[in-house]
């Protein structure tokens, strides 16, 4: 019952993370180029569907550090991997990222394998931090 409460929770981070973008992104674009807005509501509920089926790849699939059998570097790979998949697929089959030529998909591929990482690492950081002042508390408290 606590994996499918957990499972639940990562999806709607997911769904949550997919509209948020979408609607920062409207907001962006409105703003700063606002013929590009008129593409992008033209066809809004397969962009906003994306964006959510974006939202739930890169966001469920933390859960497999919840899963202590596999190694750090699996659980990485198929993070990595589920997430990353995801994007790409949605992004390229709906025009998010160029695709005029081999290394506008190369330059894509790469940012948004560095993009991926730099955030991860952001949580990383963050994780341990956080496991470092429960521990001081822990300490702190005997």
């Amino acid at each position: 019952m606590l994996k499918l409460i957990l499972i639940a929770k990562y999806l709607v981070y997911g769904i949550g993370y997919g509209s948020f973008w979408i609607v920062v992104l409207g907001i962006i674009l409105e703003f700063f180029a606002p013929n590009a807005l008129r593409g992008l509501m033209e066809n809004f509920t397969v962009h906003a569907l994306g964006s959510i089926a974006v939202g739930i790849g890169t966001a469920t699939t933390p859960i497999v550090y919840e899963f202590d059998r596999l190694r750090r570097w699996q659980q990485i790979t198929i993070h990595a991997t589920v997430g990353l998949g995801t994007f790409f697929t949605v992004a390229f089959s709906l025009g998010w990222l160029p695709m005029a030529s081999p290394f506008a998909i190369a330059v894509s591929v790469v940012l948004g394998v560095i993009i991926f990482f730099a955030i991860w690492y952001g949580f990383y950081l963050y994780g341990k931090y956080e496991a470092k002042k429960i521990n001081e508390k822990l300490r702190n408290s005997e």
